[in-house]
């Protein structure tokens, strides 16, 4: 099974296919909550389809929508972006009738973008991406064409990963410090070793030599314990 990971982002669609294709549009946003948002690799906008929709159906100055969404990546979210409209058509497309989508994109300049941070914890992946996207139409068959794209990786750190919304609280060797004041884990961590020798100096040296990660406050409790309390011992087992 693909690993999964977890985006984030802006769906941008200009202003002229708000004023020019109102209905297509609506039709573009229904089929993407009919099979997008609850898809296993989902997009999902944050905000009501149906009050959306009815945004862009009464619009009497059209303006540029630039709408919040969720996502699930096949060991990217990229990839869902890359087949868009592959995965709004997931039945056979020979006996689809795709002449609302050729209107809404029959502009040559017409385009949706995606922008969007994801994160892939397994492969230790973290990017920064966008690309401008819309379909092409060929003997009934749909595929996704990349107009632009840009991606930039990014360390994975626990300021990044707070930064970026992935977790509210994380620690890596720059703010391992910081772990004397998560009472939680003090407590834990002084059953295991003696408490008095849990120092800010301490709790960076071993994250450095026996973690060299990144976790989330949820996931400080599972292996990260007894590596610094084993870490510890073997420290004064060899001075002894």
């Amino acid at each position: 099974m693909a690993n999964l990971s977890d985006a984030h982002g802006t769906l941008f669609i200009p202003a002229t296919l708000v004023a020019k294709h109102p209905k297509e549009l609506i039709q573009l946003i229904q089929l993407m909550e009919k099979e997008l948002s609850n898809a296993f690799y989902n997009t999902t906008l944050s905000q009501d389809y149906a009050v959306l929709c009815n945004q862009i159906n009464y619009s009497t100055v059209p303006k540029d929508l630039k709408l919040d969404f969720y996502g699930t990546g096949r060991w990217a979210f990229d990839s869902n972006v890359r087949t868009f409209f592959e995965w709004l058509f997931p039945e056979n497309t020979q006996e689809i009738d795709f002449d609302w989508l050729r209107t809404l994109f029959q502009d040559d300049d017409a385009f949706i973008e995606f922008s969007f941070v994801d994160y892939e914890p397994g492969c230790d992946l973290l990017y920064d991406a966008y690309l401008q996207i819309r379909p092409r139409i060929q003997n009934n068959t749909i595929s996704t064409d990349i107009i632009q794209e840009s991606w930039e990786n990014l360390p994975i750190t626990a300021s990044n990963l707070m930064k970026h919304h992935f977790y509210e609280q994380a620690y890596d060797e720059q703010n391992a410090h910081e772990l004397l004041e998560n009472t939680d884990f003090m407590r834990e961590l002084g059953a295991l070793m003696p408490q008095n020798a849990i120092t800010a100096s301490f709790l960076t040296d071993a994250w450095k030599k026996c973690v060299s990660y990144t976790y989330g406050d949820e996931m400080i409790f599972d292996e990260i314990l007894s590596d610094i309390a084993d870490y510890y011992h073997a420290q004064h087992s060899v001075k002894a």
